[in-house]
């Protein structure tokens, strides 16, 4: 069996995902968008309250001349603290079953590029999450730091430092996810009820509990899930869900969605959850 899953990730006041000139993702048709990684990170964070993952930014303290300074650990490093291991082991099947321990690797795959070229694919795909309401803008602020430019030549020396930052006013960025059991099996991937269980939670509650200072006010909104008929995997289902607003209410209109997926699907197995949005159009939730 196959699963899929829609997820609606509203940032008000936000930046979900920046880009590197500091702005909200857009496309080239100015549609602005998130990519994957962003609510992977989120789900990694999340999950990490409970359960070991591996793909994490990790920092250790280390010894060099001039003295004890903090560094993110190389893949090697994290493979050797996080395996507890004291060395690459020379059997690729022996690095395969360590990786496939951590739910995320389980999850979404891994390259492990570390003296031999190792690559799991992740089961659980997710793509780009494409903003789906009409009316969204990005604006930017200046801010001031409390400290001076450290540049003593500078005209402006004595003067604090100025900046910027980067906001959309009210995105809701529609992801699509699937879980290619099939794919899983193939790779000897056992997906459990638990890990199920533990990734729906993940996508409903994750993005609401990272509180960096651009992703403060950002959550998830409305997620739909639900067992796939005949091993099918359904994509770009999320350019069929249209969100606008509705006497004073933000509406996530799953109807194209319903009638693309309703004979296809098991539908006792249909979920769905909202949050300050009210979801229409979806048939036969539980």
């Amino acid at each position: 069996m196959n699963y899929n899953g829609l997820v609606v990730v509203n940032a008000k006041n936000a930046s979900f995902n920046a880009g590197f000139d500091g702005l909200p993702r857009r496309l080239p048709n100015g549609r602005i968008f998130a990519t994957d990684k962003a609510l992977k990170y989120c789900i990694r964070e999340y999950l990490s309250d409970n359960e070991a993952v591996f793909v994490q930014r990790t920092q250790k303290a280390h010894e060099t001349k001039d003295g004890v300074v903090q560094r993110y650990l190389t893949l090697k490093e994290n493979y050797l603290l996080k395996c507890n291991k004291t060395s690459i082991p020379k059997s690729e099947i022996e690095i395969i079953e360590d990786l496939k321990s951590f739910i995320d690797v389980r999850l979404f795959g891994v390259v492990f590029a570390v003296d031999s070229n190792i690559s799991i694919t992740g089961p659980c795909q997710i793509n780009y999450g494409v903003n789906r309401f009409e009316n969204s803008s990005i604006y930017s602020s200046d801010i001031l730091s409390p400290y001076r430019n450290p540049n003593e030549k500078s005209k402006d020396s004595q003067q604090t430092t100025i900046g910027s930052e980067s906001r959309a006013d009210d995105v809701y960025y529609v992801y699509d996810v699937c879980l290619n059991m099939n794919s899983a099996q193939k790779q000897g991937i056992d997906i459990s009820d638990t890990d199920i269980e533990k990734l729906k939670n993940a996508l409903k509650y994750s993005v609401g509990k990272v509180t960096s200072t651009t992703m403060f006010g950002c959550e998830t909104v409305s997620m739909v899930w639900f067992e796939n008929k005949d091993n099918h995997i359904f994509n770009n289902l999320n350019s069929q869900v249209n969100v606008y607003e509705s006497d004073g209410n933000i509406i996530v209109d799953y109807s194209k969605v319903n009638d693309i997926i309703k004979d296809r699907i098991n539908k006792d197995s249909l979920e769905q959850y909202s949050n300050k949005v009210e979801n229409i159009g979806i048939s036969n939730a539980q």
